[in-house]
């Protein structure tokens, strides 16, 4: 990767980035609340079956088509399945309410494509591989970027629910490297039939996130 392109790199993966991803624990908060997850250990092995097995998985499976698609009717077209796949309402709104927020956004930069139109609802891994190709990052590049800010996000999220302690949480990011590169690896040669999972506590737990009584997450 040319160096001038990591600084944008860095901005566009930042948690400061403004998608609103700190407004969203994917379920996790409902998790934590039913005591699912009570410590670090839980929340690094949640995470590294959603990023080997579920959600985090075929995101990036989804990222790495959008990165190789050209044709504009293509991409819509994969952003509608991309959509379709969410497992509840509260994970669609997800990936569509980040998706619009990152193409807004990237608007700093002339590096959106013309086909991301707002005139339809765009998933965050699709809008994300889209926008680093035309920005000139490689693919592999882009799914192990995107696919650690989202695990970075969902640790942070898990920092303040459980609660974890700072050094914890960082516990947590180095442990999962290594399912982020496996995953990385693995999704190279997966076909959108490959999309999906079988992290179906974690489905579950977004789904029963939307009638959670007190709740700090949207998701």
């Amino acid at each position: 990767m040319p160096a001038a392109l990591l600084p944008r790199l860095l901005t566009w993966m930042s948690q400061s980035f403004p998608t609103g991803a700190f407004a969203y624990s994917h379920g996790l908060e409902w998790a934590v609340d039913r005591g699912v997850l009570a410590s670090a250990t839980d929340v690094q092995d949640w995470l590294a079956d959603l990023v080997l097995h579920g959600s985090l998985w075929s995101d990036a499976v989804l990222l790495r088509q959008a990165w190789r698609i050209e044709d504009p009717e293509a991409l819509r077209s994969l952003a509608g399945f991309g959509a379709a796949c969410a497992a509840s309402r509260e994970r669609r709104e997800e990936t569509l309410a980040q998706g619009a927020a990152f193409a807004r956004a990237i608007g700093a930069w002339d590096v959106l494509p013309v086909a991301i139109a707002p005139d339809q609802e765009w998933p965050l891994p699709v809008v994300v591989g889209a926008v680093l190709r035309r920005a000139g990052l490689s693919e592999e590049a882009a799914c192990l970027a995107a696919s650690h800010a989202s695990v970075a996000n969902l640790v942070s999220a898990a920092v303040r629910l459980v609660p974890l302690g700072q050094s914890d949480g960082l516990r947590c990011l180095a442990g999962l490297e290594p399912a982020l590169l496996e995953m990385t690896r693995l999704s190279e040669a997966a076909g959108l039939d490959e999309v999906g999972g079988c992290c179906l506590l974690s489905d579950i737990a977004a789904m029963r996130h939307e009638t959670q009584r007190t709740r700090l997450f949207r998701t």
